[in-house]
């Protein structure tokens, strides 16, 4: 019989699943996110990427706890791993520094917040609907699985430009001439205009060293500029990219290193983490340990600042010391609202700030590490300003403009 007669034979039976022959569960995973990376709207990295770190933590999960593959899943075994995500025991938690192979790592470095589980339950939702959906599965053990809605973009968290002067003025005014009190000034001033200036991450800066600042020469400008890199693993969705410093940015960097006794530019090959502390690290010369924190100090032994945690304590604490100024000036509203603020607040200001100053949405999506610009879009109100375009060139007037609008008395 020929080939194409066998082909049309009843003897011939379809495949069992659309994965074709694949060895295992996470060979099918394989496929199916070569699928998501193909069928990308924007072809969107960060999308694959975080997929990918999802997909790390549920395998290590199934491979080191439950011994159980996800094709063997059932919805009391859903109900396991979200209650697993939930409270992670402290063994799940990686050590610090380890990577994949090392002795003591695992794909989670801390305990993931509400959204970070949300995120890992919505991936696993759209793995075992794939794989129900290709026939690789008869069943889907999430399908009476419900999972939040991702989390919108909420463009209002950002801190207007006054108020965020009176922070750094309040910083000034109240500023302890103490050399332990002056270095932590100056630190603390240099983690909020740089946030400010230039968009970065909490995670992204503690993550990164003083070395990713660099020199980078434009051969079309003839002029050097410096920039600030983040580094592939500290980058959400491992979007790794350069951003150019503003003056501002790297004034507030050369006088908070002058503070902490450093050279006032940094160096490509310093490794020491870019946020320091006034505290200082352990220290041994020659195997014997330098007890006087003087020496320490004369040495650069300083401590870091290496978690968002500590981060947010850095600005949550200038932010609460403004807004006390502003409780005591009778403007109570005002103060609420920057108590709400947190370092992601500052990348938001940095969005807004950059798109009203004239910023093409991809320059700025570029250094937002925004695999889409559509998320960038969010800060642009585009939407919006279409309709109101429309409406002027079809029946100008008939909007209400904000200086044309007064109480009406009925």
């Amino acid at each position: 019989m020929s080939d194409l007669a066998s082909y049309g034979s009843q003897d011939a039976l379809p495949p069992a699943h659309l994965f074709g022959n694949v060895s295992d569960d996470w060979a099918a995973a394989e496929i199916w996110l070569g699928e998501v990376a193909d069928n990308s709207r924007n072809s969107s990295r960060e999308t694959l990427a975080t997929y990918r770190f999802h997909l790390a933590k549920l395998r290590w999960y199934c491979e080191q706890i439950t011994r159980l593959p996800p094709s063997h899943w059932t919805i009391p075994d859903v109900k396991a791993f979200r209650d697993f995500l939930s409270a992670l025991p402290a063994w799940a938690i990686s050590a610090r520094g380890a990577r994949a192979g090392d002795m003591g790592y695992t794909p989670f470095r801390k305990q993931p917040s509400p959204s970070s589980q949300a995120d890992i339950m919505r991936f696993a939702r759209a793995m075992f609907a794939a794989f129900h959906g290709t026939g690789y599965l008869r069943v889907n053990p999430m399908i009476l699985t419900r999972t939040p809605k991702p989390r919108r973009l909420d463009t209002s968290r950002s801190i207007a430009p006054d108020v965020y002067d009176l922070v750094l003025g309040v910083m000034e005014r109240q500023r302890d001439e103490g050399q332990v009190a002056y270095q932590r000034h100056l630190r603390d001033r240099f983690v909020l205009v740089f946030l400010r200036e230039t968009g970065l991450r909490a995670s992204e800066l503690v993550g990164a060293s003083m070395g990713a600042v660099y020199a980078l020469s434009d051969p079309e400008a003839g002029k050097t500029y410096w920039v600030v890199r983040v580094d592939e693993e500290d980058a959400k969705g491992a979007n790794e990219r350069s951003i150019p410093l503003t003056r501002v940015a790297m004034d507030a960097l050369i006088a908070y290193r002058l503070g902490f006794g450093l050279p006032a530019l940094p160096a490509p090959n310093e490794v020491q983490p870019i946020v320091l502390s006034p505290r200082t690290r352990p220290l041994s010369i020659n195997a014997r340990a330098v007890k006087v924190a003087a020496d320490r100090r004369f040495f650069g032994a300083w401590g870091s600042v290496t978690t968002r945690q500590g981060l947010y304590k850095i600005v949550k604490g200038r932010i609460t010391d403004a807004a006390q100024v502003l409780q005591r000036d009778g403007l109570h509203d005002a103060a609420t609202e920057l108590l709400k603020a947190s370092p992601h607040w500052l990348r938001h200001t940095f969005a807004k700030a950059t798109l009203l100053h004239g910023h093409s949405v991809v320059d700025v999506a570029a250094a937002l590490g925004h695999a889409s610009v559509d998320t960038t879009m969010i800060y642009t109100e585009q939407g919006a300003l279409d309709q109101i375009r429309a409406w002027e060139r079809r029946r100008p007037g008939i909007l209400a403009e904000v200086e044309h609008t007064l109480p009406i008395n009925y």
